[in-house]
């Protein structure tokens, strides 16, 4: 019979947020939550400003709906498909949906205006 001695936990193991990563998330996080701010004013004002137009029952709910999701599940996805990658590789991801979420956002900008006018 061999005698089996069990190893060492290596203390050089990568852990899935070292620093720099967590610096890199909260940058990232302020950049995504001027989105959401901007679409949390966006829900709140939004509709007074249709209700004062006279276009009450064109408020496009789904719209201001997706403007306060999309920041909030952009940076998720971008921070879960990060972990265990290298500080470059978290950079892209968060770069990546912070674009995603400033085209979307000004898409739905376009689509709210182009509704408007329907």
């Amino acid at each position: 019979m061999t005698d089996q001695t069990e190893t060492a936990v290596d203390d050089e193991t990568p852990r899935a947020w070292p620093l720099p990563a967590v610096v890199l998330a909260v940058v990232f996080g302020l950049l995504f939550a001027w989105f959401l701010y901007q679409a949390i004013g966006n829900l709140v004002n939004t509709p007074a400003a249709y209700e004062g137009a006279g276009f009450g029952d064109q408020i496009p709910w789904a719209i201001l709906v997706a403007g306060i999701v999309l920041p909030v599940v952009a940076f998720v996805v971008a921070a879960w498909l990060g972990v265990r990658r290298s500080l470059t590789d978290r950079v892209l991801l968060f770069a990546a949906g912070l674009a995603v979420t400033a085209a979307t956002a000004f898409s739905l900008l376009q689509i709210s205006k182009y509704l408007l006018f329907l």
